[in-house]
């Protein structure tokens, strides 16, 4: 958020996500924006450790003869790959009231930004085809200036989202359908159910493809943050961000289009329409920030800030998709009008540490420099292709230019790359294989001070 000279330590208006307390610096009005495009790379190599009958077949629980056993579904499949590429921007403004004593802000940004777009056929196709999701803050802040050396700031703010999502849903995972199953008039005995083991699952009869489109978000949070300057060359901060529960409302549709479901066993009670359309849910929470940063003027020109964040990725204990629709419901199996599944996410909090250092070239050129690291939020438990993660590290260099006394041009490039992963113990064997991630930022802000 902002340029790469903005930190929770650092008073520009970009200070309204950062750290509010740090508004108290700005002295005129400021203007700070700026656009970008992100690019990157995201990778992931399959390897099915479990036993998986043939696709074409429908036994529904073990054991299973060597005959139906699928050979092409054993070890490693073929890589599959996404390359998101998507604009960001944010705005910030901020507006002295009493000199140096109060300051108001307003700001537009985006923290929170999943884009994925997996081909459709590909080993990952049961966790994910395609996903956008967004989530982004309009914030109103506020900062005090309570001492010549003490900054306190808050700021309140809406947060709105907006998401889309495909995959193919597997019906063994879901206990409506092991019920149904199990339970008279059809009476099969079968594993199905949110642990069922690999030989029942990704079968192609149960494998419905699923969206979900145009779902939106409303909810809000807040923050606060001080600032305080023991001597003129050391600045220290502390800010925190609260979460929020975000649940994307939208439409879905779920395709059926098979003879098993739409008239084989319609005498049983089992007959849905070749297309289900309804209403859809998609409900997880955004974490908690703590963010301690620490600034030290060295020289006149040379300046280093860090920070340390603690995030609390804990509270997202799982992804719920709520399906609700007339077409659903199958009375005579017990199976209403609501579908729920749960995908269990059970993610680490995680340590976010980088540290900034910029020198000025002259009164009008600086350079920065950025280095850090993340730790992961994903568990080797629940990782898939909707959470790739590992061991993040961090870089960046920028550039300051002031264009005229009022006029700063800034210019950035970002990257951060996962170490490559790879993982074995995945729940269900849904997520097994090597993941690999790099990401890259190119962007621009301008700062006018009026």
């Amino acid at each position: 958020m902002g340029s790469g000279q903005s930190g929770p330590t650092i008073g520009d208006a970009a200070a309204i996500h950062w750290n509010p307390a740090a508004l108290a610096d700005i002295d005129r009005p400021e203007l700070f924006g700026g656009a970008g495009v992100v690019a990157g790379r995201v990778g992931y190599r399959r390897e099915r450790r479990g036993t998986y009958q043939t696709p074409d077949a429908l036994r529904l629980r073990g054991p299973m003869a060597e005959g139906e056993i699928a050979p092409e579904k054993r070890g490693w499949a073929e890589e599959v790959v996404a390359t998101p590429l998507a604009p960001t921007g944010d705005l910030f403004f901020a507006m002295p009231i009493a000199r140096r004593r109060l300051v108001l802000g307003l700001g537009a940004y985006v923290p929170y930004a999943a884009a994925l777009d997996f081909p459709n056929n590909g080993a990952q196709a049961w966790q994910l085809r395609q996903a956008f999701i967004v989530a982004n803050f309009v914030t109103a802040s506020a900062a005090v200036r309570v001492l010549p050396n003490l900054s306190f700031g808050a700021g309140v703010s809406y947060v709105g989202g907006l998401a889309s999502l495909s995959k193919k849903q597997d019906f063994a995972e879901l206990p409506e359908f092991q019920r149904a199953f199990s339970d008279p008039p059809i009476g099969q005995p079968n594993e199905f159910g949110p642990d069922a083991p690999s030989h029942v699952r990704e079968l192609d009869v149960l494998s419905r493809p699923i969206s979900i489109t145009n779902a939106l978000s409303h909810g809000f949070s807040f923050n606060a943050g001080l600032l305080y300057e023991p001597t003129e060359r050391v600045r220290l901060a502390l800010a925190y961000q609260h979460g929020a529960k975000m649940r994307y409302r939208g439409r879905f549709a779920l395709d059926m289009n098979d003879p098993f479901f739409t008239q084989d066993l319609a005498a049983q009670g089992l007959r849905y329409p070749e297309l289900v359309e309804g209403d859809a849910e998609l409900a997880f929470r955004l974490p908690r920030r703590l963010t301690a940063g620490a600034a030290y003027q060295a020289t006149d020109s040379f300046r280093v800030d860090g920070f340390v964040q603690y995030i609390t990725y804990s509270d997202v204990d799982a992804f719920v998709v709520t399906t609700r629709s007339p077409a659903l419901a199958q009375p005579k199996l017990g199976i209403g009008p609501s579908v729920r599944a749960v995908l269990p996410r059970r993610w680490n909090d995680t340590v976010w540490v980088e540290a900034n250092a910029r020198l000025a070239l002259s009164r009008r050129f600086t350079m920065s420099a950025t280095v850090g690291y993340q730790s992961p939020a994903s568990p080797d438990e629940t990782i898939d292709v909707g959470s790739p993660d590992g061991h993040r590290l961090i870089g960046g260099l920028g550039a300051v230019v002031r264009a005229t006394r009022w006029l700063d041009l800034h210019a950035d490039a970002r990257a951060q790359g996962i170490l490559p992963r790879t993982v074995t113990t995945s729940r269900s064997d849904v997520g097994n294989g090597r993941y690999t991630m790099a990401i890259g930022y190119l962007g621009g802000h301008a700062k006018a001070r009026f």
